[in-house]
C-alpha cells in the first residue's frame, strides 16, 4: 500500500496512529508530498499534485495493493482499522461507545481544520488579514477544548479512533503556538492545557504510545523528492490501467 501524505512530524497524524495501531506500519510505503511549502520552506506550487489519484488534490491519500484510491483522513483510518492485523480495533462495534467516538474524532476533525485556517491566514502581510476569520474560529476552538476537558475528566476506556484524532487536532495547535500563534491578534502564545488539568493529563500519557513515538517529532527518513513522488503516481496508475 502507498500512503501520499505530509511528513511534517511536527504534529501527530492519526492516519499514521491508526496504522500503527492496526499492525499495518510496515506494509505501508510513504510517499511525503508537499502541498505548500516544502522542508526548506520553498513553494511548491503543484509539484507535488496528486490531482491524478485524488480529485481534490489533498492529502492523506491511500492507495491500496489493488490500485483502489481511499482519500480523507475520516475514510482512510476506518479502512486501515477494517484491515487490522494486531487484533485491535479504534473504531468501537456499534453502540453508544462508537458514537462518541466518532463524535470525538468530528469535533477534532473540525478543531483542526479550523486551526489550518488560522494558519493560512497568518501568512497574509499583517495588515491584509481578516480579524473577523480569527473571531469566528477562537470561539470554536476554545469551546472545543473545553468540551474535550470534559470528556477527558470523564475518563476513556480504550484508546480509540476519538483519541487518534484527538491527538491530531492538539499536537497541531502545538505546533502553531511555536511557529506562528504569537502573531494571533486574539490569543497571542495560546495555551490550551492552562486551566484544562483532565486534557493535559490525558496528552502527557497518551503520547507515550509506540504509535505516536513512531513518527512525532521524528524527522522524516526516506525520499521526499518531487521525482519520487510522482514515479509513486505513475506506478499507481499503470496498475489501475492492468488492473481494467
Amino acid at each position: 500500500m502507498k500512503l501520499f501524505y505530509s511528513p511534517f512530524h511536527t504534529f501527530i497524524h492519526k492516519v499514521l496512529v491508526t496504522a500503527h495501531e492496526a499492525g499495518l506500519w510496515d506494509e505501508l510505503e510513504f510517499v511525503p508530498t508537499y502541498p505548500f511549502y516544502d522542508r526548506q520552506g520553498e513553494y511548491q506550487d503543484d509539484k507535488y499534485s496528486i490531482a491524478e489519484l485524488n480529485p481534490l488534490d489533498k492529502v492523506p491519500t491511500l492507495v491500496l495493493d489493488d490500485g483502489t484510491v481511499v482519500y480523507a483522513s475520516q475514510a482512510i483510518v476506518e479502512c486501515l482499522d477494517s484491515m487490522s492485523r494486531s487484533g485491535r480495533h479504534l473504531f468501537p462495534s456499534d453502540g453508544p461507545k462508537r458514537w462518541e467516538a466518532l463524535t470525538r474524532m468530528a469535533l477534532s476533525d473540525a478543531m483542526f481544520e479550523s486551526t489550518v485556517a488560522l494558519v493560512m491566514e497568518g501568512w497574509h502581510p499583517e495588515e491584509e488579514q481578516r480579524m473577523s476569520v480569527y473571531e469566528w474560529i477562537w470561539p470554536k476552538l476554545i469551546r472545543g477544548l473545553d468540551e474535550l476537558e470534559r470528556c477527558a475528566h470523564s475518563g476513556f476506556n480504550e484508546f480509540d479512533i476519538g483519541q487518534a484524532a484527538m491527538l491530531h487536532a492538539l499536537s497541531y495547535m502545538n505546533f502553531r503556538s511555536k511557529f506562528y500563534e504569537a502573531k494571533d491578534p486574539l490569543y497571542p502564545g495560546y495555551d490550551w492545557m492552562e486551566g484544562r488539568p483532565n486534557l493535559t493529563a490525558w496528552w502527557d500519557e497518551a503520547t507515550t504510545r509506540p504509535s505516536v513515538t513512531s513518527h512525532y517529532n521524528r524527522e522524516f527518513e526516506g525520499d521526499d523528492s518531487v521525482e519520487f513522488c510522482q514515479r509513486s503516481i505513475r506506478q499507481v496508475l499503470e496498475m489501475q490501467r492492468d488492473s481494467s
